[in-house]
């Protein structure tokens, strides 16, 4: 194998408990906190409900199980249906280095395998952290997307190494496991970029059950090819340069899993600051509106979440990456949440004429201060007068994080919403002494809403 695949791999086979410190082990169960709750919000959305239509059409001998629901199928099915819950709020984390990315998008392919195997939550945990580690490491060292590759790569390798550690695969063939998944699913960037669809987060989906697809068949013998990073033909042939070999979480590199940012709002990464700026900008108005709005903020926000489609909003998958929108809805309910999405809202002409008067633009110097801030600034004229807000480092980010009760707020917001209180607590309750469970399927049971599905 290429270099870049066996360092991975070796790293994945060779990761134990014991190699993990206490601050490390705390982060990855925020993150799974975190995680299970954006799933409880996305829970009843529609791609969600496509997915598991087809996870009922089939089964296995090691069934995986549809998160909520309980429903059996095989553990890729499992995994896309799961992980499109992950992701359809576009709520969970981000790390952002050369490429960006949501690491916890990895996280329901290691606990829909987990569950099916009946692996220990301390193993679970384990398998969690070797995935974020790959996903986050490779971030920091190459850029797809510069060749219009959907940061989905990175799941699609982080699942499969994650899955691998689930399986107790050796070296060898976690490396047939990672470079299956690599050679086979170089998404487009193209799923999140100007008008959305339901794949936007499809796209993630895909990769976390072609990861355990990939894990489950290098179990099994299969090979794949020995330079998927830096073969001409490979990943080094499209990128134009091999990818050096990423720092991972150990004794000369911090691990990963405390490093990533967590959204205090179900919206694109990249426009949290804005939003902010805006509810900051509603409190001085007092119920006036603004009659001009002007934008300042990062090149990264203007590109994702301010290009001519994000002024043209009509479904829920483009409102949550607009930034247009977003300062819409904040200025006129002051609060952007799940309730923010709904058709009826989406459509309000009242949002719409605000939308127009939203203009977004670069700032050098907040350019220069990402990804370690996330800065905007909103100027308005309002009633003869003008307004200022300046958001220096957006609430979330991972260099002003959200604290641990605010992510157990965050969580409650989301899970209450979908079972009873007293449910969310034990749930919640458990996922914090994830390392203590005796099988990680406790969690998965905990999970059930006991409805038909």
């Amino acid at each position: 194998m290429d270099a870049l695949t066996e360092h991975l791999s070796s790293y994945v086979a060779g990761l134990a408990y014991d190699d993990i410190p206490p601050d490390a082990v705390h982060g990855m169960k925020v993150r799974l906190v975190d995680t299970i709750g954006c799933a409880a919000g996305g829970q009843d959305g529609e791609p969600v409900a496509v997915a598991r239509a087809l996870a009922r059409e089939a089964a296995g001998a090691t069934p995986g199980r549809v998160w909520f629901t309980g429903e059996r199928t095989t553990p890729e099915l499992a995994a896309f249906a799961n992980e499109l819950m992950v992701r359809y709020l576009d709520f969970n984390d981000t790390y952002f280095a050369l490429d960006g990315g949501h690491p916890s998008d990895t996280i329901a392919a290691t606990l829909t395998l987990s569950d099916a195997l009946g692996l220990s939550g301390q193993d679970a945990l384990v398998a969690m952290v070797a995935a974020y580690e790959v996903f986050c490491g490779l971030g920091e060292v190459q850029r797809p997307s510069t060749k219009f590759i959907d940061h989905s790569l990175h799941v699609a390798i982080g699942s499969a190494a994650g899955a691998s550690k689930v399986l107790g695969l050796d070296a060898q063939r976690t490396a047939h496991a990672i470079s299956i998944a690599l050679t086979s699913n170089l998404g487009l960037r193209t799923a999140r970029d100007g008008k959305l669809s339901m794949w936007k987060a499809g796209s993630a989906a895909n990769s976390a059950q072609a990861g355990v697809f990939a894990a489950r068949l290098a179990e099994r013998g299969m090979t794949g090819p020995d330079e998927p990073f830096y073969a001409d033909s490979g990943l080094a042939g499209m990128l134009g340069a091999r990818t050096p070999l990423p720092a991972l979480g150990g004794a000369s590199h911090r691990f990963h899993t405390s490093l990533s940012s967590i959204k205090a709002f179900p919206a694109q990464f990249n426009a949290q600051a804005a939003i902010w700026a805006a509810l900051g900008l509603r409190e001085r108005l007092d119920g006036a509106l603004p009659d001009s709005i002007s934008v300042s903020t990062y090149r990264q926000a203007v590109t994702s979440s301010a290009d001519p489609e994000k002024w043209r909003v009509h479904d829920r998958e483009t409102a949550d990456h607009s930034v247009p929108y977003l300062i819409a809805v904040a200025l006129l309910d002051g609060e952007v949440t799940v309730r923010q999405f709904t058709d009826d809202r989406i459509a309000d002409p009242a949002v719409h004429e605000l939308i127009a008067r939203v203009e977004v633009a670069e700032d050098p110097a907040m350019t220069a201060l990402f990804p370690g801030a996330q800065a905007a600034r909103i100027e308005a004229a309002a009633g003869g007068r003008a307004h200022v807000v300046e958001i220096e480092n957006s609430k979330g980010n991972a260099a002003n994080p959200l604290s641990d009760r605010e992510v157990e707020a965050k969580f409650r917001s989301l899970a209450e919403g979908v079972m009873p209180r007293e449910q969310a607590d034990s749930l919640l309750s458990r996922l914090w002494t994830f390392e203590d469970e005796p099988s990680g399927s406790g969690v998965v049971d905990a999970m059930s809403l006991n409805r038909e599905s």
